[in-house]
């Protein structure tokens, strides 16, 4: 069924048909006289365009919706032309044309199929008329903005949303009109903005900002928008009094309406119209663009349709200051949500044909998606591609030619469809587009160079061409999913591909008279999301690694008394060898090549001896040059950044590790399985890739390196946890260190304070139950998002514990707790004491390090899973000392 339709964010690209002849001058004519009277509303005129022959549906369904809404200049612009051939003489085409129809206030955009026919020997321009027609889609809500020049005097006004209150003080306002009524409004003067968010979490991050748990910050302008309703229902327009003009006011207004208004609820409607059109804000949301006295321009935003409806941005540092679920949305979807399971359809599999040059930075692309409604019905479908990228069709082979609408200042376009999908059923999508990208930088994982002593930037480097998930070099949902993928990519033959996939040699080869060269890929396993990495490689070093044998178990020391081994049982691995593939730009010597591969594919086998298999049949390690490190682990690859000698000297950070050079080859191989093969709900679990990649990280260098290499990093990562505490919970994802600037707080809590969590874990839950917990968080996630819940559930199964309050407290709580610890010896026995002295309870285990006079010294691990804890350990000989917490693995503040 066709259907009416208003947009919550839109653009549409469209194309003039070319010139064919005398009998596309006839159908030319008749589009122009479609216009025509649409514009004038004249329905008589129109059936004179229609043919005798023409079904009666044509004239009361079809001109119906045709002559919906209200008259005005139109353009009719047509999409694509085939030849009909249907049962009555004479030429026909069958077109999709664009009926575009604005008013002073309003616009609607009219797309139709349409069957044309030409009489048989009349070879006249005018001979041409319609037998058939069928409506796709109607797009209404279309609005013009227009500033008013009237002012008012908004003295004693208060405009209030979900946490915010903004108090006009002694202003002029402007109301921002549209044909519903006051849709916004410029405040000029000296008003006060306050912001209290509800979360304790969030108020800490206000708190880093403004040093106190609400801001409060004066401004001297703002825009505010919501929807006329809104302005109806509070009465807003009612508390206003008209006030005396003034020129320089009203240009300071004007000025503010031309910079904010296309930063939201904005559209681009190509070469339908050059005008600025919107969609009203839905009712309900609010925005409000700040331009504060010391806090530079804030936005706030409410929006109901979103899992966090409250943020705050600050423009001029592009950082969130805060997000979150007002207590009206937490009431609706609970206390954590998954991406996933609000998303109202998903990709399944992609079929991406590529052309790059790294070089130019040019891409032009065909991108097939197979889609899959999930929702009761779906009738429309957003996706998220880079701004830069210019579609230049949509089309179906289930639906033919799509609408599609792109919104301004945002990675996003709307695809209308002319039937809704029902839950169940699915569909393909063919995307065609091009334009220029940029490389993407890798994520959070390089250092930077102000933490480091010295960068000699100068020192030249092989550039490579990144192009990952949230670049959005391919179409996807804005909730990306798993799913397979085949990936060709053609690029000048002097450079060499790595990408998401197993190479398929047999769609690859030389092309364009040796000029270019194609690459083939086949994602066979799901994947997150999809990368390209182009540079100048030399050949592939292939190796194949077997998984075979007994597992690669952490070897105990006896008289530590700790269980350390992995002690895993045989699990049945679906694959028996891997292959690792190692490329490197030409700068790296073939010694650090032979040192990566070996280190990689030790890793993949220790890896794989504790959780029972690789994801990927296929693992690719991309060596590439950087004159800071860091790395980036898209599925099926790996690709580390190698800095020049010479090239940097590292200062403190949170991922430097003194004597364990493999860190980062081992940390981005372990997102094949934590950030890959399971990704995560949301930002808020990214703990889950980050913390649990870097532990498998830190439990390489045990087995690799020994156990003071490991006891080392144990240490970090409570130095960096103790440091960085302030700067939110690990549940805070990627914000962690954006009020200040600082990403090395992000490495801290997001990689060292979730590894040393995972830690404490396993020696809370024992060696068996932890390696028993992960493989079953692993393999009842794999190829889907997982959350701290599902972490929980893993290894409460496995161990039989309730974890509840350990998870609350080490994922939600930024604050550590504080440790009260007395030891004594008597009577042949170390007597020990721990009292916790915050409000708060938490679960940690404390190492107790008893040494003796001999020189001996034996690990004993005390639970603390209570304010309260005494223990007494027997001695077997005269005890010299005893230190708690030695080796670092508990995350507490002891006294």
């Amino acid at each position: 069924m066709p259907r009416a339709f208003c947009l919550a964010a839109a653009v549409v690209l469209l194309f003039e048909a070319p010139v064919r002849g005398q009998s596309d001058e006839g159908v030319a004519r008749l589009l122009r006289q479609i216009g025509q009277v649409v514009a004038e509303g004249d329905r008589a005129e129109f059936a004179d365009l229609v043919s005798p022959y023409a079904a009666p549906a044509l004239r009361s369904e079809y001109e119906g919706r045709l002559f919906g809404g209200e008259a005005g200049p139109t353009s009719v612009r047509e999409r694509t032309r085939e030849h009909h051939y249907g049962s009555l003489p004479g030429d026909g085409y069958s077109l999709v044309i664009d009926v575009f129809t604005a008013t002073p206030h309003t616009a609607r955009i009219f797309t139709s199929t349409l069957d044309v026919r030409r009489a048989s020997g009349n070879t006249a321009v005018d001979a041409w008329s319609i037998v058939s027609a069928r409506t796709l889609t109607v797009v209404e809500g279309l609005h013009r903005l227009v500033l008013s020049d009237t002012p008012y005097t908004a003295s004693g006004l208060t405009l209030t949303a979900p946490d915010l209150a903004l108090d006009l003080g002694e202003s002029v306002a402007y109301l921002v009109t549209s044909a519903q009524g006051p849709a916004g409004m410029i405040v000029l003067g000296r008003g006060e903005m306050r912001f209290t968010p509800g979360p304790q979490t969030e108020r800490d991050q206000v708190r880093l900002l403004a040093g106190d748990e609400a801001l409060s910050v004066g401004f001297d302008a703002a825009f505010v928008r919501m929807h006329p309703r809104m302005f109806e229902a509070r009465g807003i327009t009612g508390k206003l009094t008209p006030a005396p003009a003034d020129a320089r006011q009203l240009r300071r207004a004007r000025e503010i309406f031309d910079e904010d208004v296309g930063r939201s609820f904005s559209l681009d409607l190509g070469d339908l119209s050059s005008d600025a059109w919107f969609i009203l804000p839905p009712d309900g949301d609010f925005l409000a663009e700040v331009r504060t006295r010391g806090r530079g321009h804030l936005t706030y935003s409410r929006s109901a349709g979103e899992p966090e409806d409250v943020t705050l941005f600050e423009r001029s540092r592009g950082r969130d200051i805060a997000r979150y679920a007002s207590e009206e949305t937490l009431r609706r979807r609970g206390p954590s949500y998954d991406e996933d399971e609000l998303a109202d359809f998903e990709v399944t599999h992609y079929e991406i044909d590529a052309t790059i040059d790294p070089q130019r930075q040019e891409v032009t692309a065909r991108a097939e998606l197979h889609v899959h409604a999930k929702a009761e019905y779906v009738s429309t479908l957003s996706l998220r591609l880079a701004e830069g990228l210019r579609v230049t069709s949509v089309t179906s082979p289930e639906l033919g030619r799509l609408l599609h609408v792109r919104v301004r200042t945002r990675d996003t376009i709307i695809l209308n469809l002319p039937m809704a999908l029902r839950r169940g059923s699915e569909m393909s999508l063919v995307v065609e587009y091009e334009g220029r990208m940029q490389s993407q930088s890798v994520d959070q994982e390089p250092l930077e160079p102000k933490h480091l002593a010295q960068v000699a930037m100068d020192v030249p480097t092989e550039r490579y061409f990144l192009l990952s998930g949230r670049g959005y070099w391919y179409p996807q949902p804005s909730a990306s999913g798993h799913a397979t993928a085949g990936i060709r990519i053609t690029t000048p033959s002097r450079f060499t591909c790595v990408a998401s996939g197993e190479p398929d040699p047999g769609r690859a080869g030389l092309v364009d008279q040796g000029r270019s060269r194609r690459y083939a890929f086949r994602a066979t396993d799901p994947v997150r999301y999809l990368a390209v990495l182009l540079s100048r490689f030399k050949d592939a070093v292939e190796t194949r690694v077997p998984l075979g044998g007994e597992p690669a178990a952490e070897q105990p020391d006896p008289e530590e008394g700790l269980e350390e081994a992995a002690g895993s049982p045989a699990v049945v691995r679906p694959r028996d060898v891997v292959t690792l593939r190692t490329v490197a730009v030409n700068a790296i010597s073939d010694g650090r090549i032979r040192e990566a591969t070996g280190a990689a594919a030790d890793l993949l086998r220790f890896y794989a001896s504790f959780m029972g298999e690789v994801p990927y049949p296929d693992v690719s390690l991309a060596m590439v040059e950087h004159a800071l490190p860091g790395g980036h682990s898209p599925g099926y690859f790996a690709m580390v950044h190698v800095p020049p000698p010479g090239s940097a000297i590292w200062r403190a950070d949170p991922v430097v590790f003194e004597g364990f050079p493999e860190f980062f080859i081992a940390h981005e191989i372990a997102h094949q399985w934590w950030g890959q093969a399971v990704g995560w709900e949301n930002y808020h679990e990214q703990w889950i890739s980050e913390g649990i990649a870097q532990y498998f990280a830190a439990m390489y260098a045990r087995e690799r390196h020994g156990p003071e290499v490991f006891e080392q990093m144990l240490r970090q990562f409570r130095r960096w946890a103790i440091d960085a505490a302030d700067q939110g919970p690990v549940y805070l994802g990627y914000r962690i260190g954006q009020i200040e600037g600082d990403r090395r707080a992000s490495r801290a809590i997001l990689y060292n304070k979730a590894a040393a969590v995972m830690h404490m874990l396993r020696r809370l839950v024992g060696d068996d139950e932890f390696f028993e917990g992960l493989r079953m968080l692993y393999y009842g996630n794999r190829f889907q998002k997982a959350g701290t819940a599902d972490v929980r559930v893993a290894f409460e199964t496995a161990s039989g514990r309730d974890l509840q309050r350990f998870f609350d407290r080490w994922i939600r709580e930024s604050r550590l707790p504080r440790v009260r610890a007395r030891t004594q010896v008597v009577d042949g026995a170390v007597e020990v004491r721990l009292q916790q002295l915050g409000e708060l309870i938490y679960d940690l285990p404390v190492t107790i390090t008893i040494e003796y006079a001999d020189g001996r010294s034996v690990d004993v691990v005390v639970p603390l899973t209570e304010a309260e804890v005494e223990r007494r350990i027997p001695a077997d000989g005269p005890v010299r000392q005893v230190r708690v917490n030695r080796d670092h693995a508990a995350l507490a503040l002891f006294e």
